[in-house]
């Protein structure tokens, strides 16, 4: 018997006034280079979180591709975006935009990320390609190319935009969601995306943990996505320590708190459907009551 297997929708569209967005309006500028300001982006250690939670936002505004470097590459992504890993990067003229590169200094430093970085600069100024640095500094430094102690990128080319992820996000919250989850735990707006439809929905929407209960979440949430990511890429084949794989994937896009429960939300659901993608889209369709 067939199983009528239903093409999962981007988390985004869940966004009913997604059509509306506009990332010039957003960014109130025109210019193609532009370095958002990502306080979350921290060292390159075993401590840092979150360091893709900003994916989302852009993803919304039509940033499909993502330049990062292949430590925060975890086999596991929150939203279906297209990552290119900075350390695979042999010609920069392979690259195209509109593109996001998230980044720290320390990566800029002592990573080898200084020629990307310029080259990747110049292209957008000269091109009008739409380049967005992320990076934990409004003020990025090459410093191997810059001889004035503390000159940045954005004080040599000049013609460069600069914001902050904190505040367009928090634009985004007010004009284009109804978010339940408050602002302190989390500014990825995945999450956030989940909360308003859920809320909708009259079912839990007031935490992560509470919006990744699949007995509850509407067919049409954002949730569903992620549960089937590990179907869809065939990651059953590490189960002795799926759980552990699954929460530790997750600290790449939370800012705080323990992701075990939510990790326990995922494995649930795919130990019902037998990690079978045809049951899990029947299980995602049944009326929640009798889930």
């Amino acid at each position: 018997m067939e199983s009528n297997v239903t093409v999962q929708a981007h988390w985004y569209e869940s966004i009913a006034s997604r059509d509306e967005v506009d990332f010039t309006d957003l960014i109130d500028a025109n210019t193609p280079t532009v370095v958002v300001k990502e306080p979350q982006l921290q060292r390159r250690d075993q401590h840092a979180r979150a360091q893709l939670r900003s994916v989302p936002l852009f993803q919304l505004y039509g940033f499909e591709t993502v330049l990062h470097t292949k430590v925060w590459d975890n086999q596991f992504k929150l939203v279906d975006y297209d990552p290119v890993l900075t350390d695979e990067v042999n010609d920069v003229s392979d690259l195209s935009f509109p593109l996001v590169h998230v980044v720290t200094q320390q990566g800029i430093n002592e990573y080898g990320e200084e020629d990307l970085v310029r080259q990747l600069v110049r292209r957008s100024i000269d091109e009008g390609g739409r380049y967005v640095l992320v990076a934990d500094t409004a003020a990025p430094k090459t410093p191997s190319y810059t001889k004035k102690p503390g000159k940045s990128i954005v004080d040599e080319f000049g013609e460069i935009c600069v914001r902050d992820y904190e505040h367009l996000s928090s634009e985004v919250l007010e004009s284009h969601l109804d978010s339940h989850i408050p602002v302190v735990d989390t500014r990825n707006l995945f999450f956030h995306a989940a909360s308003t439809m859920h809320h909708q929905h009259g079912v839990p929407a007031e935490s992560i943990d509470g919006v990744f209960d699949y007995t509850q979440a509407p067919a049409e949430s954002p949730v569903w996505e992620s549960a089937r990511y590990f179907i869809e890429h065939d990651l059953e084949n590490v189960l002795s320590d799926y759980s552990e794989r699954i929460r530790e994937a997750l600290r790449s896009w939370t800012e705080r708190g323990d992701t075990q429960r939510v990790a326990n939300h995922i494995l649930e659901t795919l130990d019902i459907c037998d990690y079978d993608l045809g049951q899990f889209e029947d299980y995602r369709q049944r009326d929640p009551q009798h889930r």
